[in-house]
């Protein structure tokens, strides 16, 4: 583990592996890096990974006067990777933290050369979706909102790993934290309806796939072709052999193999 200081606060990092390609780890709202853990294994034989944690969130800085906006950590990973010199990446970002991935390919564009989504909804949600956002929000409602967004992200398995790590792991993270996410991602989806919305008004994208295992409905991955049919540089890959929300835990070789595929490696 190493520290990077940045203004009043740091943030826990890990740098390892080595090739002409670094895949830059963003984990998603509330959650530690500890959900690339197995994934890392397989991919630093073949690239640099950097995984991170968030401001406020696992190993890094939680003082209680610390902001935590959309806007703040992205400033943060940038400052990070200006700082570690990373010259070409590509991000693997976990649900709602890909709206921060995509803004970060706004902002370095010379340097980010293709971005691949985990798990995020990428259609106009329903309207429960929002409902659940805004409980997280409220002082009264979070715990309820949150473990029921535990139970639903385990796609009716027992996973030990996915369980362990949403019931242990990102339970740890306070009120505060997913107070700040409730705000952001309803944010993000009351300005651009979706994430598909999003990537069709960039103007120089890189590549993006989205890689999915929980939403089994099919009128969900046939827009998502039309999508790609439409906007050629994205693809889409739902995991045969995963059902959880977070299949880079539950299945890591086969994102891996989505990952590599996706990079013509």
């Amino acid at each position: 583990m190493t520290a990077f200081h940045f203004g009043t606060h740091s943030l826990d990092y890990h740098d390892f592996g080595s090739g002409p390609l670094t895949l830059v780890l963003l984990p998603g709202w509330c959650e530690p890096k500890t959900v690339f853990d197995p994934f890392c294994m397989l991919a630093s034989e073949r690239y640099r990974v950097i995984s991170l944690d968030w401001r406020g969130q696992g190993l890094s800085s939680r003082e209680a006067a610390l902001s935590l906006g959309a806007e703040d950590l992205l400033e943060d990973v940038h400052h990070l990777l200006t700082a570690l010199q990373v010259d070409n990446f590509v991000t693997l970002s976990v649900a709602h933290a890909s709206w921060i991935a995509v803004a970060l390919a706004e902002l370095m564009p010379q340097q980010v050369k293709g971005q691949v989504f985990l798990d995020w909804i990428m259609t106009q949600p329903v309207p429960a979706f929002f409902q659940s956002v805004q409980q997280m929000q409220g002082s009264e409602q979070w715990l309820a909102a949150r473990d029921a967004l535990f139970a639903f992200w385990q796609g009716g398995l027992d996973h030990p790993r996915v369980k362990h790590h949403l019931t242990v792991e990102m339970a740890r993270e306070d009120f505060r934290v997913w107070q700040a996410a409730g705000v952001a991602i309803e944010q993000a989806y009351r300005q651009y309806q979706s994430p598909l919305n999003r990537l069709g008004e960039l103007n120089s994208p890189p590549a993006c796939r989205h890689i999915y295992s929980l939403d089994r409905d099919e009128n969900y991955l046939e827009q998502q072709r039309a999508f790609a049919a439409e906007y050629p540089f994205f693809s889409v890959v739902r995991l045969e052999h995963a059902r959880t929300h977070l299949g880079i835990l539950e299945r890591p070789d086969e994102v891996y193999r989505a990952v590599v595929n996706f990079l013509g490696d």
